[in-house]
């Protein structure tokens, strides 16, 4: 399974959530492409095969290595709180979904930044993407199972009707869906680029939420942002580990690799992450809905991007009209209502996120490995049991996104466990033990390597749920 799951190639490797996805990056590629073009173009080709989880009205963040570059660096591009929220949280009128939920989308700023970093510029990167919305596209199972719990949500908030719940009733899978109207986004951005939601999308955006009690305005869309910013960085048994910074999870994921040495268990793993979470639980936000596209080229450059409309599906539950675009809930997710908690909506401020990436370095303290997994509250646990790999020895991304995984259960920190992970050592110290098959848990992890002199360009993707890697 291991080297089905791996893609090697001499100019390149793009991995992504959705083969075609994976297949649209690729083709960047070969059109003279990065890496940066190559994660743009699989990226947005998932915002119309994946809707369910991501899309130009939520988030993003990476982390990337520039060819030559010492260390890496990571892009945030998550909106803020609206100016006007503050007061609804404070009256108790924070809301984890509808239109109290819904913040300045920051993705089309994100990808923007992205792509000024390629060379094949947006128009060209966006094709792939318009041309599956409108000739159509086989619609994937785990959208059906979002669909399926999501339909209370879309009726609620679309009472009209929405292409999501064609006949107030979910897609079947495998059904050819066309999304004309979220091609019509598409080709938009491709001419405004970062500047998408300063045009006719965002007039929709604001009146959408409007016309549902919202309080987002076209000046809170004006607030969005993309940063490049320095990572966070710790060790990994010896080794320099990067990841984004807040108000991502990464530091979080620092905090619970700290201590960690070649050969320790998973119960010490464990301990390791449930203290970490501990430490943060207080400020622990959305466990995001998300998807990931991953991507390294003959340049030397390779990128991790997460990006997402928030949890646990179809984001805020609001479709805006006329477009098709599902406005992610992260505000409503990632905000407190207590004004003294250190993510009360102030006007402009990023909800902390479970969303990040990371980077580990070689034996030299170059940047080697670069990865990131979907999966909301699991994504800081999954990253690490990787990172415990790493610091055991392993350096193949197939081998590693293959391994057997435990997922942390937050109701009472309990565990359900696939076979072949230790499970003696677990099971003596979480409260809760379940057993599942070997591949039974949604774990979505991608790893590629960064580039070497005379190496083929390597990089993975999990098979659990149906994530693609191909090599050019």
């Amino acid at each position: 399974m291991a080297e089905q799951c791996t893609g090697r190639g001499a100019s390149g490797v793009v991995c992504a959530a959705a083969p075609l996805a994976a297949q649209a990056g690729a083709a960047a590629l070969r059109d003279g492409g990065n890496a940066f073009d190559a994660v743009v173009a699989a990226g947005l080709a998932e915002t119309v095969l994946l809707p369910s989880k991501c899309g130009l009205g939520g988030d993003l963040v990476a982390i990337a290595v520039v060819a030559g570059a010492e260390s890496p660096t990571a892009l945030l591009a998550i909106g803020g709180a609206p100016a006007g929220l503050a007061a609804v949280a404070a009256d108790g009128g924070l809301s984890d979904t509808g239109p109290m939920s819904v913040g300045p989308p920051a993705a089309p700023r994100g990808h923007a930044a992205l792509a000024e970093r390629g060379h094949l510029g947006l128009p060209r990167l966006t094709a792939p993407a318009v041309d599956l919305a409108r000739t159509g596209f086989p619609w994937a199972a785990v959208n059906h199972r979002l669909s399926l719990a999501s339909i209370e949500l879309l009726r609620r908030w679309n009472p009209e009707g929405t292409v999501y719940l064609p006949g107030d009733a979910p897609i079947t899978p495998g059904t050819l869906v066309r999304l004309d109207r979220l091609a019509d986004v598409l080709e938009e951005f491709g001419r405004r680029g970062g500047g998408l939601m300063a045009g006719p999308v965002g007039d929709a955006v604001v009146a959408a939420v409007a016309a549902r009690g919202g309080v987002l305005t076209a000046d809170d869309l004006a607030t969005a942002r993309a940063e490049w910013v320095p990572c966070a960085s710790g060790a990994l048994d010896g080794r320099t580990l990067w990841a984004t910074p807040a108000p991502t999870h990464g530091p979080s994921l620092i905090d619970a690799v700290t201590g960690a040495a070649a050969g320790e268990d998973s119960g010490g793993v464990y301990r390791r992450v449930l203290q970490a979470i501990g430490r943060r639980r207080a400020t622990l936000a959305d466990p995001s809905g998300t998807s990931i596209v991953s991507a390294a080229d003959r340049e030397g450059n390779a990128v991790v991007v997460i990006h997402s409309n928030s949890y646990p599906r179809f984001g805020s539950g609001i479709v805006v009209e006329g477009y098709d675009l599902v406005l992610a809930n992260r505000a409503g997710r990632g905000f407190s209502s207590d004004p003294d908690h250190p993510n009360f909506p102030v006007a402009g401020r990023r909800p902390a996120t479970t969303l990040h990436a990371w980077a580990v370095a070689d034996d030299d303290g170059r940047p080697m490995l670069l990865g990131g997994t979907p999966g909301g509250e699991n994504q800081m646990p999954w990253n690490a049991q990787m990172l415990q790999q790493i610091a055991d020895g392993e350096r193949r991304p197939g081998h590693l996104v293959t391994a057997p995984r435990w997922e942390w259960l937050p109701t009472d920190d309990g565990v359900r466990v696939e076979d072949g992970v230790d499970a003696e050592t677990l099971s003596a110290v979480a409260p809760r033990f379940v057993s599942v098959h070997r591949w039974g848990l949604p774990s979505a992890q991608q790893v590629v390597a960064v580039p070497r002199d005379g190496a083929a360009i390597v990089g993975a993707a999990d098979p659990r749920t149906v994530g693609a890697a191909v090599g050019v």
